[in-house]
C-alpha cells in the first residue's frame, strides 16, 4: 500500500495576500468601467442630438433658413382658443421637423430614463377633429432664440424671438435645441434656477395614468450625463458642455443662449442682464455643480 502524500494547502498569508490583490484590481478596474460606461453614454447623447441637428438644417434648408417655431398656427390673443383656434390648425416645431426624419424615435433620447413612449406627450389640440401624432418630449427648443410663436396667452406677452437663421449674431456660440426631461416643447436659460421654482411646470402624465411624474425630481429640467449637456448650436454643430459654463457669466452681454440679446423678461419688459444670468448660476440645480 502506497503511503498517502501530504497535500500543502494555502497559508491564511497567501489567502489573504490573494485577496488583498483581488480587492486592488477592482479598486483600479471599477471606475475604468464606470468611465467608459459613461463615455457610452456621452457618445449616444452627442448621436442622438446630432441626428436632431441634421433634420433641424434640413428644414432650414427647405424654408430660406427660417428658424422653427415653438408653436405654428399659434391662437390669437386675446381669445387664446387653444382648443379650436377657428378651426385652423396648429403644431410645434417636432410635428414641423417630421419630414425630415425618418421615425418618430428621432426625439427620442436614449439616455434620458423618461425616453419610452408611455412618456410621449399627447397633444390633442393639434387639429380639429383630426388624429395627431404623439412624439417623444426628450428634447427642446431654446425659447429665448425661437420665442414662443406670436406671444404667450397664460401671462405676460414675450417676443416671438428671431425668424431666420441670418438673423442670429453668433450661429457657432448660439443653442438652438438641447435635450430635456419636461413635457414641453421649449425651455428657458432661467430654468437653471431652483429659484424659479418651475418643476410643477415640467411633470409628465403618462399615457393611461392620471398620476403625473417629475423626470427631474430635484435635479432640474436639462437633461445632463455625467454633468454635461449635448448641445445642438445654430450652425448645426453638436457640443457637450456643462450648462453652467453657457451662462458666460463674465461677459457683460453674451451668453451661448441669447438671453441678454434676444430675451426680454415679462416682469421687467428689459434684456437679461449678466446680473440675472449670474443669479441663476448661483441658484442652480445641484446636478449641474
Amino acid at each position: 500500500m502506497k503511503p498517502m502524500r501530504n497535500r500543502k494547502a494555502f497559508t491564511l498569508i497567501e489567502l489573504l495576500v490573494v485577496i488583498a490583490i483581488i480587492a486592488i484590481l477592482a479598486a483600479i478596474l471599477f471606475p475604468v468601467f464606470a468611465q467608459a460606461k459613461m463615455a457610452a453614454k456621452r457618445t449616444a447623447a452627442l448621436s442622438n442630438a446630432k441626428q436632431l441637428a441634421t433634420a433641424n438644417l434640413m428644414y432650414m434648408n427647405d424654408w430660406d433658413d427660417a428658424l422653427v417655431k415653438t408653436f405654428f398656427g399659434f391662437p390669437s390673443y386675446p381669445t387664446c382658443d387653444w382648443g379650436n383656434n377657428g378651426g385652423a390648425q396648429w403644431y410645434s416645431w417636432r410635428h414641423s421637423l417630421a419630414p425630415y426624419h425618418k421615425s418618430k424615435g428621432l426625439l427620442q433620447d436614449s439616455t434620458n430614463p423618461f425616453f419610452s413612449e408611455q412618456y410621449w406627450v399627447d397633444q390633442p389640440w393639434l387639429g380639429v377633429g383630426q388624429p395627431q401624432p404623439r412624439y417623444a418630449t426628450n428634447f427642446a427648443v431654446n425659447t429665448m432664440l425661437i420665442g414662443f410663436a406670436n406671444g404667450w396667452c397664460g401671462g405676460p406677452w414675450t417676443p416671438p424671438g428671431l425668424d431666420s437663421l441670418s438673423t442670429v449674431e453668433d450661429v457657432a456660440g448660439t443653442i438652438i435645441m438641447l435635450p430635456s426631461r419636461a413635457q414641453w416643447t421649449d425651455l428657458k436659460p432661467q430654468f437653471l434656477s431652483k429659484q424659479v421654482e418651475p418643476k410643477p411646470w415640467w411633470c409628465i402624465t403618462p399615457v393611461g395614468s392620471s398620476s403625473a411624474v417629475c423626470p427631474a425630481g430635484e435635479n432640474g429640467p436639462f437633461h445632463a450625463v455625467g454633468k454635461q449637456i449635448a448641445w445642438v448650436w445654430a450652425d448645426g454643430h453638436v457640443k457637450t458642455k456643462n450648462p453652467l459654463a453657457t451662462m458666460n457669466v463674465s461677459d457683460p452681454v453674451k451668453d451661448d443662449w441669447g438671453a441678454s440679446l434676444y430675451g426680454i423678461d415679462p416682469n421687467t419688459g428689459t434684456h437679461y442682464t449678466q446680473a440675472d444670468r449670474q443669479l441663476w448660476v448661483d441658484t442652480a440645480w445641484g446636478e449641474y455643480r
